[in-house]
């Protein structure tokens, strides 16, 4: 029998003793006696016990419970023999498995005990009460809380009966949802006829914005504007709404402009719609414009698979109209699938994981003559936490197009600090491309990190006859303000056959600000 001898004070002292006591009587010494307890000096106590027999044995009678009663319990016989220093934690694994098939009020315990010689015997009472099931949640502290979200987390709780498991459910429901902040663990209110789940949460700040504006003259010295923004705001009407908009224009060759919302539970129903306009000009080249609309099914809010239309017009600036670049429309039937999960207890990197899928199957139009196209694309990543100062974060970007002929303004972009980093932002064209992007980062302090980065990538562009493998490596560092995160990138970007050059470097700098 085991205890602690060290203690800080008498009182520590007085609560061990009543836990080597307890401890007695749970491994069958009933009989125990405190024979003596004493100081011995300042810093010395003494307690001297008569064990007694030990019963190593406890015969349990159950015949009195009804046959549901036994079900619930999963007990089949009328009686059953436990050892004594088991008894504690059989009756504890009972009430845990009443607790989770809903009986979160139910009451066990052993009566009638008697010992006779070195044998103890003891029947089991079962007190049920009534079965819950969860009624209503309740939301505080944030009177105008999403009340579509609300519902539909509701819903969802009252298919299921009250137990821990399901209260856990909740609590992590809530605590993805990036727009607000949990005071403390949701509480229960157990009445005769409900069971209220109180949940205690505040807005919390998910915007974020990031952006330069500059001006410049061009070749014909007119005043141009070159910069970058980035601007995604989410839950500012109270409906759990997003809305991002991300404008980059570099003063010479490309101007990417992206407006996006997107609007869900609907009326309170697990339906809502997505919405995109992308617009991307290639110098004096060609201008792309792409309208993308989605109808989705949420199953909870983060959750949630898509049925779309997309379209895409496409200029000839300087009206070539040649075999690599013409004016076309495409149209495409879509469909998708978007998963986040996060890490709220992880401060600098709470996204752990994120999926993204999108197939669609339409045509191509130039010059009314059409070509039956289909593509796919991916967006996978995963951050994987060894320890709490080292992790190690994966992504991988896949896109594929199939097309009888293609043509070089309809190909997929990438390249640049979202994507294969060392190269320039959008400077890669290919109809087919994946390629991983690695980091493993290593937190300095509480709101600094540093990051390695290795990515590889393999792409074909038929308009070029081009099929290689790009490679991206370097470092980087991000560090948390009271403002925002700031982030340094430093990666040179090679290809299969390209020696990797220090004058091909390219750093990246952001300041993504929160509010």
């Amino acid at each position: 029998l085991q205890y602690e001898n060290k203690h800080a004070s008498v009182a520590s002292i007085l609560e061990e003793q009543k836990r080597f006591e307890n401890k007695l009587t749970n491994q069958g010494f009933f009989d125990w006696q405190l024979l003596e307890q004493k100081k011995a000096n300042d810093s010395s106590f003494v307690f001297k016990y008569n064990l007694g027999n030990s019963i190593k044995n406890n015969t349990i009678y159950i015949g009195k419970l009804s046959a549901q009663e036994k079900s619930l319990l999963q007990l089949e016989n009328n009686t059953l023999i436990i050892a004594t220093n088991e008894v504690e934690n059989f009756m504890k694994s009972k009430i845990a498995l009443l607790e989770k098939k809903g009986y979160s009020l139910a009451n066990l315990q052993l009566i009638n005990q008697r010992k006779n010689e070195n044998s103890l015997f003891s029947e089991l009472l079962l007190k049920l009460n009534s079965k819950r099931n969860i009624t209503d949640i309740v939301i505080v502290g944030y009177d105008k809380f999403p009340s579509g979200i609300k519902k539909a987390i509701t819903r969802k709780a009252k298919k299921a009966t009250f137990n821990q498991d399901n209260l856990k459910q909740i609590n992590d429901e809530f605590d993805k949802l990036q727009f607000v902040s949990q005071l403390k663990y949701p509480e229960i209110l157990f009445t005769t006829d409900s069971t209220k789940i109180f949940v205690y949460v505040e807005k919390s700040k998910p915007n974020k914005f990031d952006g330069f504006i500059g001006f410049s003259n061009d070749d014909q010295s007119k005043l141009t504007f070159n910069g970058y923004l980035d601007l995604q705001l989410q839950n500012i009407l109270n409906s759990g709404e997003k809305f991002n908009l991300y404008w980059k224009n570099d003063g010479n060759r490309q101007t990417s402009f992206n407006i996006g919302t997107e609007l869900p539970y609907i009326f309170k129903s697990p339906i809502g719609i997505k919405a995109n306009l992308r617009i991307f000009k290639q110098d004096s080249t060609f201008q792309n414009t792409v309208t993308d609309l989605n109808l989705g099914y949420y199953f909870s809010y983060n959750t949630k698979a898509y049925i779309g239309y997309q379209k895409t017009t496409s200029v000839d600036i300087q009206n070539t109209n040649s075999f690599s670049l013409n004016d076309f429309t495409n149209t495409f039937l879509t469909s998708s699938f978007e998963y986040t999960d996060f890490d709220n207890e992880n401060f600098i990197f709470p996204e752990k994981a994120r999926i993204f899928i999108k197939a669609g199957t339409g045509n191509r139009t130039i010059s009314s003559q059409k070509t039956n196209q289909f593509f796919t694309q991916l967006d996978l990543n995963y951050n994987f936490n060894l320890n709490p100062k080292n992790s190690i974060y994966l992504r991988n970007q896949t896109f594929y197009l199939q097309s009888d002929d293609y043509i070089i303004n309809e190909l997929f972009r990438f390249g640049g600090i979202n994507s294969i980093r060392g190269f320039n932002e959008n400077s890669l064209q290919a109809n087919v491309f994946s390629g991983i992007m690695a980091e493993y980062r290593y937190l300095v302090a509480p709101n600094l990190y540093v990051h390695s980065i290795t990515d590889y990538g393999y792409f074909q562009d038929k308009t070029a006859a081009i099929d290689d493998k790009i490679l991206g490596l370097g470092f980087g560092f991000g560090l948390f303000t009271k403002n925002g995160l700031f982030n340094l990138v430093y990666a040179n970007g090679s290809t299969s056959d390209q020696a990797i050059k220090l004058s091909n470097s390219i750093i990246h700098i952001s300041f993504k600000t929160i509010f």
